[in-house]
């Protein structure tokens, strides 16, 4: 029942009826107070403590009727009986009161941080609604003056310039996968992810991401020789590595980043070692988000506040590109033999 019915005043006077026909039909020894507690619960619980209170006085006066005057019992003693048993209703009823009065008002916190968040959420949902809709314009038009400038320019330009408006070109893409892709997406799973996969060097993708950061002068680039083929989206993957690099220059302001690239098993593994300063997890969110995305996985190993951290990334390669590697190693072998 709600909060101020008043059908629980039949209820209760009911119960309290059949609770005292019952004392008076039994034994004496039998003890009814619990079932006269039942009313004042009832009643204390809806309509607060006072019709509680109520009820506990009409059932300590029923008790007191039917258990210790219709039996002959000592009066002095009846009568210390009732005014226990009403006290006891009267704290009962009290208890009950309280306890609902806090339920009620943490329903009513509930309810109100549930409205704030929805509002929040509405208004959210409407400023991604406009970035999903009025974002991708100006993207694809700044994409499309970067490779007229680029065509136009880096013809005749230096090995550095076309660097540099590579750098741009790619910059120009996260942007627009962050303002479009992920925007629409609205949550870090990677599952609803668009890709676009093909056969990919990662050895030219870290050196793309390290040439993107404008601290290229302090990454340390190690290569192994086998060959790092993956299948997997190259721009995705640039992009959680230039995020990985960046990050770890921005920790280490006076130290260089060492990037290692080398073959274990059947993965390629990238380690991004970053020695000043801890990576946290908030770090390499949407890194992680990317190279789970690409069927890979980012392992994050902190070694304490001044010793750093160890980021290492996990790809599998594609299986049809080491075939003939390992055939030409095989044969180099026999021919060892």
């Amino acid at each position: 029942m709600r909060r101020g019915d008043s059908r629980v005043l039949l209820i209760a006077a009911v119960l309290t009826i059949a609770t005292g026909l019952l004392d008076y039909l039994t034994p004496v020894e039998v003890d009814f107070t619990p079932f006269y507690m039942v009313p004042v619960v009832l009643t204390a619980w809806v309509l607060g403590w006072k019709a509680g209170l109520a009820f506990g006085v009409v059932g300590a006066v029923t008790e007191f009727v039917a258990d210790d005057v219709m039996r002959g019992l000592v009066l002095a003693t009846a009568l210390w009986n009732g005014l226990s048993r009403i006290g006891v209703f009267f704290a009962l009823a009290v208890v009950t009161d309280r306890f609902h009065l806090e339920r009620i008002a943490k329903e009513s916190a509930h309810d109100r941080e549930r409205l704030r968040w929805e509002v929040v959420d509405a208004e959210r949902n409407a400023i991604q609604r406009v970035l999903i809709r009025e974002f991708p314009r100006p993207l694809r038009a700044l994409d499309w003056f970067a490779r007229t400038f680029e065509e136009a320019l880096v013809r005749h330009s230096t090995d550095a310039m076309r660097i540099q408006f590579r750098a741009l070109r790619h910059h120009i893409r996260e942007v627009t996968f962050l303002g479009t892709d992920l925007t629409a997406l609205g949550r870090l799973d990677s599952r609803g992810l668009h890709l676009e996969r093909r056969r990919v060097d990662l050895g030219e993708i870290l050196t793309e991401a390290a040439e993107a950061s404008p601290a290229r002068t302090r990454v340390l680039l190690s290569l192994t020789n086998e060959p790092l083929t993956l299948v997997a989206d190259a721009d995705r993957l640039r992009h959680a590595f230039a995020c990985l690099i960046d990050r770890c220059l921005e920790l280490s302001p006076h130290d260089d980043v060492t990037v290692l690239a080398r073959v274990s098993g059947d993965e390629a593994a990238v380690e991004v070692n970053c020695r000043a300063r801890e990576v946290e997890d908030a770090d390499v969110e949407l890194p992680r988000f990317l190279v789970a995305g690409n069927g890979g996985r980012l392992v994050l190993i902190t070694r304490g506040a001044t010793r750093g951290s160890l980021v290492t990334v996990h790809l599998p390669l594609d299986r049809d590109s080491r075939k003939p590697a390992a055939q030409e190693n095989a044969a180099r072998d026999m021919l060892a033999d």
